[in-house]
């Protein structure tokens, strides 16, 4: 099953501003709830691996929902639209997820666009398409945290 999660958010504060938080791996615990990132290698550009957890690590050990993701597409806002493309490898969803930072007169517009792949077939999808409005509110309320950051 193939669930597609969405949100925007404006944010006024310059595109750039807010590219720099939003590639800033350890920092999004500050707007995404209860999660933590862990980068390994490099931090920036394509090719960037890393262990998001919703949950608290103990020692090596993750407790609660871990997305393992390489970043696939790295475009700094500039002239064009900044674009930041991952793919989600699991172990609980497996699938593409894009930010996208555009420049608007009131300062930068975020789009997120997230395409999971949940395992389980029938077994999960009634759960996930009950939970989806949830989701895509946890969605939006991150990205709203994001825009207060950058505002300051």
């Amino acid at each position: 099953m193939t669930l597609r999660l969405t949100a925007s958010a404006i944010v006024l504060a310059d595109p750039a501003r807010v590219w720099d938080e939003l590639t800033d791996w350890a920092g999004q615990r500050r707007w995404i709830p209860l999660t933590t990132v862990r980068v390994s290698g490099r931090s920036t550009g394509i090719g960037v691996r890393a262990d998001a957890l919703s949950g608290f690590w103990l020692g090596r050990w993750p407790i609660g929902l871990l997305d393992r993701f390489v970043v696939t597409d790295w475009t700094v806002p500039g002239e064009q639209a900044g674009r930041l493309e991952v793919l989600h490898l699991g172990p609980y969803f497996t699938g593409p997820g894009a930010f996208t930072v555009t420049a608007v007169s009131a300062g930068a517009r975020v789009d997120c666009i997230e395409l999971f792949e949940l395992p389980g077939g029938r077994l999960t999808e009634t759960p996930a398409r009950l939970l989806l409005p949830l989701m895509s509110g946890g969605f939006a309320h991150s990205l709203r945290r994001l825009a207060g950051i950058c505002e300051k």
